[in-house]
């Protein structure tokens, strides 16, 4: 399906409406989803899809046990409906207040980034264009870049280097990391439990590179959401970790943890901005990638 040459009639269900709703059961991953968050009822969603699928003459979504999923023309019309919305949006912004910066961003970001990185960025930002409303979003990255891929992130701040054909990515700087543990002998990493986040987090990755470089493998991981759980279990002596140093440095000054110092080549990791490389970029985008670069 073409979609830039689909013959719209007189009458055409197809309009910024039927787009938002499109975008909206996509990234609630069902109709029901979609009608609680636009304030519908289901069977108007429902009828509502039917009558564009039969305008295009062509399936937008499976129906499934578990919800609805893109079919490939779909995936076509969703990228589509996220510029024709983006482009609305942001045309009528600058059409209603061409001085003023205005619309939403949404951000997502590791919980370091959040703690130390950001917070000066997102204030500057913030103080410039009060108009905009921020959503930050702290993840497990995979998520993030999930998200980002899906349209339902603008970008995301990660710590590693992104290997996505579709995404752009911006350095920005470099995390010093390092090995906590709430003993000042060198922890046995035979025996000591690993407090790690979840699979896809870069420093779940640090700590399995460098103990592969040991001919060692992860005892016993203990997962946790939160770098504040993580390390709140180092200081009652549930296991080790690695974290960002400037994170537990805050912990080291008051003898809570003791820090060790990792190998040069697993002692730092790249943050970097990712974004769609077909991203509609609006104003409140272009000037947060503005205030990050400078």
């Amino acid at each position: 399906m073409d979609i830039s040459n689909t013959d719209i009639k007189r009458g055409s269900i197809m309009n910024i409406d039927t787009f938002k709703m499109v975008i909206a059961i996509v990234q609630t991953g069902s109709i029901s989803g979609a009608a609680q968050q636009l304030g519908y009822a289901q069977s108007n969603i429902s009828a509502k899809v039917h009558q564009l699928e039969s305008e295009l003459k062509t399936t937008i979504f499976y129906r499934t046990n578990r919800g609805v999923v893109l079919t490939p023309d779909g995936k076509k019309f969703y990228k589509r409906a996220i510029e024709i919305v983006n482009l609305t949006e942001d045309t009528i912004h600058q059409l209603q207040s061409p001085t003023m910066v205005a619309g939403d961003l949404h951000i997502g970001t590791l919980q370091s980034a959040s703690e130390s990185y950001l917070p000066p960025i997102l204030v500057k930002y913030h103080h410039k264009f009060p108009r905009v409303k921020l959503a930050i979003a702290t993840g497990n990255p995979l998520e993030n870049i999930h998200q980002v891929l899906n349209y339902e992130l603008d970008g995301a701040v990660v710590g590693e280097n992104v290997d996505e054909s579709e995404l752009e990515s911006i350095p920005l700087t470099t995390e010093e990391l390092c090995l906590v543990s709430a003993s000042p002998e060198i922890p046995d990493l035979d025996h000591t439990p690993f407090l790690v986040f979840s699979p896809g987090c870069i420093y779940r990755e640090v700590a399995e590179d460098w103990l592969k470089s040991l001919n060692k493998t992860m005892h016993h991981p203990i997962e946790f959401n939160y770098l504040d759980g993580i390390m709140a279990s180092v200081c009652a002596g549930l296991g080790i970790g690695i974290v960002p140093k400037h994170k537990a440095e805050l912990f080291a000054k008051e003898k809570l943890v003791y820090m060790t110092e990792l190998p040069k080549e697993f002692s730092s990791i790249q943050l970097s901005f990712i974004y769609r490389k077909d991203y509609v970029i609006n104003r409140p985008f272009s000037e947060f990638v503005n205030v990050l670069q400078k």
